[in-house]
């Protein structure tokens, strides 16, 4: 049986203490639900919380960065109200206490364990799980650890397809937190599906949604075919009568033919016509120099000069002579990229 409805804490479950899950307490040898939120019921009772903080259970895997190095353990920060606690014993191999920064210094963001959370919430971590590792590329993005199940989906269908969608290696933490590595226009598409899965959590068929809203992204990111589809002849149309009209620095971009193939760089190489060099410019309409007025063209003085745009300079643009695109500003821990800052101010510098 699965069944699915929303209860409030204190609500009734079930008269069987047997079937309590996460999310429940018994009382009376009856089983009641000990957050407000989503009942699910697969042979037992669970409660997905609707919102509220993570509060982490045993074997959770999480993502934290380092807060405090002692002599003996270094502390996380795992997206809770508590912090989580990596004793030097949980460490694979032996540490010395000197050594401790040499291994997770103050910023590194690591994947860890949960072994054990008692009753005062002291939070045990270990690193020594296979799964476990130190994360020094890609980014982060934080969501509500109430989503993670929303996120991850139905035996796992909704992280299969952003992954499949978008090529990134993507890792999902109990507590919120998820990591990712690819492309950066991959990247940047898979967060804003994360956030749009985060809003609209409550809608049916949000996994197909989400697909078609990815495939949508990825046709914004084409170049615009406007230009393209024009074909040479018309497009000499245009640049032709335009050449009467305009000096050439300020001919619209989309009068210039854009042909070719795309070189490995991104750049595109262009097999079309090439550009006039000066000394042809006397007999390109077939005028020819006439040698009584000093090599000049009989018609030249009817000719409008063409001014010839300035090379871009050296300071102000790249090695190929492209300008330089601004940089996008983003905050750092230790090579992992956060979209939001962790409490505790800015540790970039770190």
């Amino acid at each position: 049986m699965d069944t699915k409805k929303i209860v409030i804490p204190g609500e009734l479950l079930s008269d069987n203490p047997s079937l309590s899950g996460s999310g429940t307490y018994i009382s009376g040898g009856k089983v009641y639900a000990s957050v407000c939120g989503l009942l699910i019921q697969k042979g037992k009772f669970f409660v997905h919380p609707l919102s509220g903080p993570y509060l982490p259970k045993k074997n959770d895997l999480v993502i934290g960065y380092v807060t405090v190095v002692t002599s003996s353990n270094w502390i996380f920060d795992i997206g809770c109200p508590y912090e989580g606690l990596l004793h030097v014993t949980e460490y694979p191999i032996r540490v010395p206490s000197e050594e401790m920064q040499n291994h997770f210094s103050i910023g590194d963001t690591v994947l860890l364990k949960v072994t054990d959370v008692n009753a005062e919430m002291k939070i045990e971590l270990t690193y020594k799980d296979s799964a476990c590792r130190k994360l020094t590329r890609g980014r982060l993005v934080e969501v509500s650890s109430s989503k993670i199940s929303r996120i991850i989906g139905r035996s796992g269908a909704m992280i299969s397809m952003l992954k499949t969608k978008t090529g990134c290696d993507i890792f999902v933490g109990g507590n919120g937190r998820i990591w990712m590595d690819g492309l950066s226009e991959s990247m940047d598409i898979l967060m804003k599906a994360l956030k749009k899965i985060e809003a609209e959590a409550h809608v049916s068929g949000l996994t197909d949604l989400t697909a078609a809203f990815i495939d949508e992204q990825y046709k914004l990111q084409l170049p615009d075919p406007l230009t393209d589809s024009l074909t040479d002849s018309a497009a000499d149309m245009l640049h032709t009568a335009d050449s009467e009209k305009l000096p050439a620095e300020v001919k619209p971009a989309s009068l210039k033919k854009r042909s070719g193939s795309l070189k490995s760089d991104g750049r595109t190489e262009r097999k079309g016509k090439q550009s006039k060099k000066p000394a042809d410019i006397g007999t390109a309409d077939g005028v020819r120099a006439d040698p009584a007025s000093g090599g000049k063209s009989a018609d030249s003085k009817s000719k409008k000069a063409v001014k010839t745009p300035e090379p871009v300079p050296k300071s102000e643009a790249s090695g190929d002579g492209y300008p330089l695109s601004g940089s996008e500003n983003c905050t750092c821990f230790n090579s992992v990229f956060f979209t939001h800052l962790p409490d505790g101010g800015d540790k970039s510098d770190r």
